[in-house]
Formats: structure tokens, sequence, C-alpha cells
């Protein structure tokens, strides 16, 4: 199979929106999912970006049945750990279940990786939901470790309205 791996352009908001749905569809969470074309696009082009956006693509005699050329994509952004210095943060690889196997998730990282390089990053992270077998086992072979098991750390999220009560709080 022939694919290209690049980075997003503002032509791939509509295929990049789709295929976020479609995740988010996958996960029984699509009444989660808030963002629009719009936000992206605002947050996703501006001179200080947020994140970084990567895009699988086939040709078009390579189409999906729907159509599509774009069949992939990886979200990231930088952050850091105050212990280990850089990190580039997956938030996102989705491929079309048609396309697994063929190396295009690993082609992705594997992009993802060279900006990781690139920017001093001495780690990906990433969460993978843990009734994912085949995502997890496919992160292990890429040399991934639960770092959950491993390291005992949880996952914590403080959301909208808690964001806001905290926020009263704060000294001014």
């Amino acid at each position: 199979m022939s694919y290209i791996i690049r980075p997003w352009a503002l032509k791939d908001l509509k295929a990049v929106m789709r295929l976020i749905r479609e995740s988010a569809s996958l996960h029984k969470a699509l009444d989660q999912v808030k963002t629009t074309p719009e936000i992206l696009r605002d947050d996703g082009f501006r001179e200080d970006t947020t994140f970084g956006c990567l895009v699988a693509e086939v040709p078009p005699e390579q189409r999906s049945k729907e159509g599509d050329t774009v069949v992939g994509y990886q979200f990231h952004y930088l952050t850091y750990c105050t212990w280990d210095g850089h990190i580039l943060f997956g938030e996102d690889l989705y491929v079309l279940p048609d396309f697994r196997g063929k190396g295009i998730g690993s082609g992705l990282l594997a992009k993802a990786a060279k900006i990781a390089l690139a920017k001093g990053c001495s780690q990906i992270r990433f969460i993978s939901a843990n009734w994912n077998q085949p995502a997890t086992d496919f992160y292990t072979k890429l040399g991934a470790l639960n770092v959950t098991i491993r390291d005992n750390w949880n996952l914590c999220s403080i959301e909208k309205e808690h964001i806001r009560r905290l926020a009263e709080q704060a000294r001014k």
C-alpha cells in the first residue's frame, strides 16, 4: 500500500474532524466531542499553535470505500516533565479500520518520533484505553511501557466547572 505521512494542512480540516468523530464513536464517546473544524483551525494554524497534527494520505486510487484519501491522523503537543524535560504528548492516533496492519499507524508514530527528537524530547507519552488490547499490543511492539503498571501513577483531570471553582479561589 502506498501512503504518505505529512503535516496536516487547512484542506484536511474536514477529513481530520471526520476521523476524530469516528475515533470517538469507537470509544463510545461521540457525545464528548466538543471541538469543531473552526476550533481546530484556530488552534492548529495560528502562529503559536497549540498542537501539531500528522495525516496519513493514500493516493486516490487507494481511497476508502467512502472516497476518503486521508485515512489516519496523529495529534501531538509539547509538554514538560520536571524530572525528565521535554515530552511530546500523543493526544490521538487513529487509522481507519480497513487501513490498519499496513504500517500506517507505525508510520505516523515514526514521524512523531522524528518531531520529538528534533524538539529535544526524552519521551513520547500517550493514553490508551485499557479495553483496547490491539492498541496496547501495537504500542508495546513499538517499545511503549505501561507506566500505570510500572510506576503506579493515576491520570487525573480537573474539568470545566471545577476549573472555574478552583480559579475563583485564586488569590488576586
